[in-house]
């Protein structure tokens, strides 16, 4: 047993500073997803959702439920990537509803405006394919969190969600295919 599992078992029985260390010793992987979300969602550096602020938001939905439901490492960062999925969708959909006025007179935009704007309905746009990809199969959904969100490699995608190597990889090609096929409907 790696020392966040066993640290998370000691959380799960009520030791809020194994929490405390969960988090240390996993903040470098819940940087790196957040840049890897960034770089893959992103053309440039969103200034209004930095990769830190992103961590930081992370931090504070998975620390409501604290370790209550958390395994091992790979679970956390499953969970994590589906939290950082639901904060930029969260994101995507304010600024969109910014862009589109939110109850003020219009303006002209600058080009800047129009780039966050485009970003942020691409956003939505992934979370509708990824609702539509659900009704086929939630794993696909799963595995794409883990990999575009959590920046999971193929082997910690298929411990996180416990499904052989194999079958995680086929999934996660079908699951990119299918994506790109609801995205240019």
């Amino acid at each position: 047993m790696g020392e966040i599992t066993q640290l998370l078992e000691s959380a799960r029985d009520g030791d809020g500073q194994a929490w405390d260390s969960v988090i240390a010793l996993i903040y470098d992987d819940l940087k790196r997803a957040a840049r890897h979300v960034h770089s893959a969602v992103n053309n440039r550096r969103d200034q209004t959702f930095d990769t830190t602020g992103l961590v930081n938001e992370c931090y504070i939905r998975l620390a409501k439920n604290g370790a209550k439901f958390v395994s091992d490492r790979a679970h956390f960062l499953a969970l994590a990537a589906r939290a950082m999925r639901q904060l930029l969708l969260n994101h995507a959909r304010d600024r969109a509803r910014l862009k589109r006025g939110a109850g003020v007179s219009h303006l002209e935009l600058e080009p800047n405006h129009v780039t966050i704007a485009f970003e942020a309905e691409q956003v939505i746009a992934i979370d509708q394919a990824l609702h539509a990809l659900a009704r086929e199969d939630e794993r696909m959904v799963r595995i794409v969190e883990c990999r575009i969100f959590a920046g999971l490699s193929d082997e910690e995608t298929a411990r996180a969600l416990d499904l052989p190597l194999r079958t995680c990889q086929r999934l996660w090609a079908l699951a990119r295919t299918r994506i790109e096929v609801l995205l240019s409907d």
